[in-house]
């Protein structure tokens, strides 16, 4: 594990005071009067600041990652507005020491997600049910798994894990009849193939949830196994990964988990910035690694901001599901905002690719300030259908999202699929809403997106901005970005009267 950086800002030398472990890379402010040029892993306020002090420290101090002792008395709006904006926790002196030895740790920089789908699975020889794969979204056992544990299935793949570091694990299955199923993780010394450092075992009703491997050993790769006993059926959709940040946050300190009474997921993460409008909210497109896209992009900005992940199929399953699914996702979009006291006529909502299609259907229920798209996707039936004849091979993940939601691959589902969000959208009011999109002319995943969002606005005093360049959907990146990054500061600037 990487060490932890930790600046402290205070009159006492806590080094002399504390036992400072290994790991941690110890920053007293008082002894250079120079702050770090970079965003530090934890800010330790020990002692009221000023306002020049705030603005430095208000760039590289992370949310949820500053912690105040009992010798700051907010006896000034500056250090009350600090703690606010970076979402402050409390650090009280008896607690010091625990804090360093076990939490710190938790507060590392770099986030890591990863999932292993179906194709990295192999089937136990012995079991004599039926195996069938659903496109490259899961695989289906079915039959008679005996009447006591045995192994069923195991993934190729070794997760490796280092000193220090703990990994969250994530079985998403599902059960029919009465199977029950096991998980049983090895920790292997590094280069050994058969010398066992640990072994973990995690039950069924452990399994419903997210099991953590602590690990205060060597480091060595893990071996991830199932067991299975009962008759009906097992889905196996897939062994998520992750750096475990335990009970501060998922992915990112502060990071929540949002899940559904099937067991799929979707984090979301909220940076207050400096507490004034509006709320940038900004849905992540597609992505391989599990974790939050954008998180440097949108601080730049300097105001609030959320993010919005889907870890679901290959790198995301376009924010949509079913009911129970949509809704969560939808009360923590306005549990953030009226957190933050915030109207929706202060929020913009944003994304790119696979985020426009989450930034639509989900702002036509919000009826925001903005929608700045790039890439848009609006009609996903049509997203799979152009995978046959026109990218063949090139998004694949498309044919899986079809099947997923409507079951079949037919002209029938296309064409459901493709009234989803305008279902929505349709009956939307975007009469105070401003349409910014970026699109390419020759996008080979939704070829008519931006046209098809023109002709379905129907609300008077809806004001629309595009620019169109040429390219496929994964051409012309940095072009696309650079539009969409300066329009966020033109509206920033215009709109909300910020510098």
């Amino acid at each position: 594990m990487n060490s932890i950086q930790i600046l402290y800002i205070g009159n006492e030398d806590w080094t002399t005071k504390y036992n400072i472990p290994d790991f941690v890379e110890w920053e007293n402010y008082e002894d250079t009067g120079i702050f770090p040029p970079k965003q530090v892993d934890i800010v330790i306020l020990d002692r009221d600041i000023t306002n020049k002090e705030k603005q430095i420290l208000a760039k590289i101090t992370r949310a949820y990652s500053l912690f105040a002792t009992e010798n700051i008395k907010m006896q000034n709006s500056v250090t009350h507005d600090y703690f606010e904006e970076r979402s402050g926790l409390y650090l009280y002196s008896g607690d010091v020491q625990v804090f360093l030895d076990q939490e710190a740790a938790k507060y590392y920089r770099q986030p890591y997600g990863e999932k292993f789908k179906p194709e990295h699975i192999s089937v136990s020889q012995f079991f004599r049910g039926s195996v069938r794969c659903k496109g490259n979204y899961d695989m289906l056992l079915e039959g008679n798994f005996g009447d006591t544990f045995s192994q069923i299935v195991f993934w190729k793949s070794n997760i490796p894990v280092f000193d220090r570091q703990n990994i969250d694990l994530y079985f998403e299955h599902r059960r029919t009849g009465s199977v029950e199923v096991k998980l049983h993780v090895y920790k292997f010394y590094n280069g050994s193939v058969g010398d066992i450092q640990r072994v973990w075992e995690f039950s069924q009703d452990e399994l419903d949830g997210i099991v953590t491997i602590d690990n205060d050993e060597l480091e060595g790769p893990l071996f991830v196994s199932v067991l299975a006993k009962g008759q009906g059926t097992l889905e196996v959709i897939s062994l998520h990964d992750r750096y475990s940040r335990q009970n501060i946050g998922y992915f990112l300190p502060g990071g929540e988990r949002i899940i559904s009474s099937q067991g799929e997921e979707i984090f979301t993460y909220l940076d207050k910035g400096d507490c004034k409008p509006p709320l940038a909210i900004y849905f992540s497109g597609y992505r391989k690694q599990e974790g939050f896209e954008g998180y440097n992009m949108m601080r730049k900005l300097g105001c609030p901001f959320m993010l919005i992940t889907d870890p679901r199929l290959e790198g995301g399953a376009f924010y949509i599901d079913n009911a129970d699914l949509e809704e969560k996702l939808f009360n923590n979009i306005k549990k953030t905002i009226n957190e933050m006291k915030f109207k929706k006529s202060d929020v913009i909502i944003s994304g790119m690719s696979m985020g426009t299609f989450g930034s639509l259907y989900f702002g036509s229920k919000l009826g925001p300030h903005a929608l700045i798209l790039a890439k848009p996707l609006t009609e996903l039936g049509v997203v799979a259908e152009n995978e046959r004849l026109l990218r063949p091979g090139v998004f694949p993940t498309s044919l899986d999202l079809l099947l997923k939601n409507y079951g079949s691959l037919s002209k029938k589902s296309v064409e459901e699929f493709d009234k989803r969000m305008w279902e929505k959208f349709d009956k939307a009011d975007w009469s105070h809403t401003k349409f910014i999109a970026s699109y390419l002319y020759e996008d080979d995943y939704d070829t008519d997106g931006y046209k098809n969002i023109l002709e379905h606005l129907k609300s008077e005093g809806v004001e629309v901005y595009g620019k169109g360049s040429h390219g496929h959907h994964n051409d012309n990146h940095e072009s696309v970005v650079g539009w969409f990054l300066s329009q966020y500061r033109l509206i920033l600037e215009e709109d909300f009267n910020r510098k």
